[in-house]
């Protein structure tokens, strides 16, 4: 799971084997580690208890929360994305998506999206 953070906006993008293991543990988590031994935290989680997608940060840890119907839904389907977009004081902007394989990038140069989902525009790319 990648995670991106720009100004007050945070992106997930899970590919294959996070949405797989969200959809069957309804968790997927992340640590960034640092040399003093700390580390910084984020998950993405299915609850119960929330009704609409949010965000939390505590003892290093981000936590961005689903509410359980919306997770499974998006999680079994073909479906991208989930967004909530804020302009006020209740929390970030969130974005979650499945990551795509990289329609620009030398095929054999990386394996760094073997794993990503397949691209739909990839069809539309001229050979």
């Amino acid at each position: 799971m990648k995670l991106r953070i720009h100004q007050n906006s945070l992106r997930l993008r899970l590919n294959r084997s996070d949405v797989e293991q969200f959809r069957k543990t309804g968790i997927c988590a992340e640590c960034l580690r640092f040399g003093s031994g700390s580390q910084l935290t984020y998950t993405l989680e299915a609850s119960s208890r929330c009704t609409v997608m949010e965000a939390h940060y505590y003892q290093d840890c981000i936590r961005v929360l689903l509410p359980l119907d919306v997770a499974q839904e998006w999680a079994g389907s073909d479906e991208i994305s989930l967004s909530v977009d804020r302009a006020d004081d209740r929390g970030p902007s969130l974005l979650i998506e499945k990551d795509f394989q990289c329609l620009h990038r030398d095929e054999t140069s990386s394996n760094d999206d073997v794993d990503a989902f397949p691209n739909p525009l990839a069809g539309d790319q001229c050979r």
